[in-house]
């Protein structure tokens, strides 16, 4: 019984081998738990703008839609056009947003700063 505890240690350890790849580099350090930051909210897009009343229609297809009550900046051509306020979502990749300031148009980018 000690003998065969004793042969399928040793098979384990040859088994995992050493520290360097086939190739002789030096494998991917693992990466490390401390320093995480929260992701910021994705890059949207003006989808429609009201500016009777005083909003705009944000998408954020395939993208991290901001959090309600957010400052977000609007980009055209990257150049600073105007900020909103991000209010509340419409479905999942539609958000809507209070018009601060500037001329906002369909087709700006929208980013949190």
């Amino acid at each position: 019984m000690i003998r065969l505890s004793f042969i399928l240690a040793l098979g384990a350890l040859l088994g995992v081998g050493c520290k360097t790849t086939k190739n002789g580099t030096d494998p991917v350090p693992p990466p490390t738990k401390g320093g995480v930051t929260p992701a910021k909210s994705g890059v949207g897009k003006v989808a429609l703008v009201d500016t009777d009343l005083g909003f705009v229609v944000l998408d954020y297809t395939l993208q991290k839609a901001p959090r309600p009550e957010l400052r977000l900046t609007v980009y055209r051509a990257n150049q600073k056009v105007g900020q909103v306020t991000s209010t509340r979502q419409t479905e999942d990749s539609y958000l809507i947003a209070d018009i601060n300031s500037g001329l906002i148009q369909v087709g700006d980018e929208v980013r949190e700063d």
